[in-house]
């Protein structure tokens, strides 16, 4: 079986599994981009706003879950956070109900 093969036969854990990766490392990227540029004082580079709409409803979907107390500055780091957790969830589901796709032939 080859990859590409394997890929469409496990795309039902494949598919979330991509997402989830983008998502943590576009996540990743917003709370650097954003720490660099609030230490240039500059709140206002494209790229940074380009980020924050993608990241937006994950951010608001953890804001929504994660304690008032925490600052809203820490909230990204919340989201990688639970984006791994639910990412491992989904990787355990998966072998538990052996869906997972094996390595090798």
């Amino acid at each position: 079986m080859t990859a590409t093969d394997s890929f469409f036969a496990h795309w039902y854990f494949h598919v979330p599994n991509l997402i989830m990766a983008a998502l943590i490392y576009t996540l990743i990227g917003y709370f650097v981009l954003a720490v660099i540029f609030s230490y240039f004082k500059r709140n206002d580079a494209v790229i940074l706003k380009v980020f924050g709409t993608v990241v937006s409803p994950v951010l608001k979907a953890v804001r929504f879950i994660t304690p008032g107390i925490v600052p809203n500055g820490v909230v990204p780091v919340f989201s990688i956070a639970w984006l791994m957790a639910l990412r491992m969830f989904w990787f355990l589901t998966c072998v538990a109900m052996g869906m997972r796709p094996q390595i090798g032939g």
